[in-house]
């Protein structure tokens, strides 16, 4: 089946608004529904690549109500340690930003998201690791006043992310391709692969 004209333009469109200099790291979660939800924040919020660290036997099943189908849009990339994953990034250029209750935390809106930013969210029951703590270069909280002092990890992805996505767009990175042409084509390519389809000819 071909895909038609006005598919492949929002494609590109897309495609144009990807950041690479933005990214999702998942530590060991286990809810499927949490990771499905943030895999469709993510395509929401231009996040292209979304790291994973998963320890368990049985494969990530993921809810594809709480997805929407979004993960086929994403790169999702694995990982065997969170040590593997952080120090991978770092030597890409990345800031670590880790979320952790902790009195010595930045709030999550003081922090810079304009530059290379992985930002990583741990374990429904006990958060991030002590060695994705020891990695960081921030730890970051979402300051609450009610009695309940933590947040269900999707519904922090969305606030954290969506305060991203607000310094970016004011700095201008959705304006002009973190990707380039190349790597642009190359995502358009895995989008129409998954979706099996063929690009309409260009005759």
């Amino acid at each position: 089946m071909a895909v038609t004209d006005e598919r492949l333009r929002r494609m590109e469109e897309v495609a144009r608004k990807r950041q690479f200099g933005l990214r999702v790291v998942l530590e060991d979660l286990e809810n499927a529904r949490n990771i499905s939800a943030i895999c469709r924040l993510c395509d929401a919020f231009g996040v292209q690549f979304l790291h994973v660290i998963h320890r368990g036997i049985k494969p990530i099943i993921l809810d594809k109500r709480a997805s929407a189908g979004s993960h086929q849009w994403l790169t999702v990339i694995q990982h065997p340690s969170i040590e593997d994953c952080l120090n991978e990034l770092r030597s890409m250029g990345f800031r670590i930003y880790a979320t952790h209750v902790d009195p010595t935390a930045k709030e999550f809106t003081q922090v810079d998201y304009t530059g290379r930013v992985a930002i990583v969210l741990g374990n429904e029951g006990h958060g991030v690791s002590e060695a994705a703590r020891h990695l960081a270069d921030e730890r970051i909280v979402i300051p609450q006043v009610g009695f309940v002092n933590s947040l269900n990890v999707a519904t922090a992805t969305a606030i954290i992310l969506a305060e991203a996505f607000r310094q970016r767009r004011a700095a201008g990175l959705y304006d002009t391709p973190e990707l380039s042409e190349s790597e642009r084509n190359e995502l358009i390519r895995q989008w129409l692969e998954r979706e099996k389809v063929t690009a309409p000819s260009q005759d």
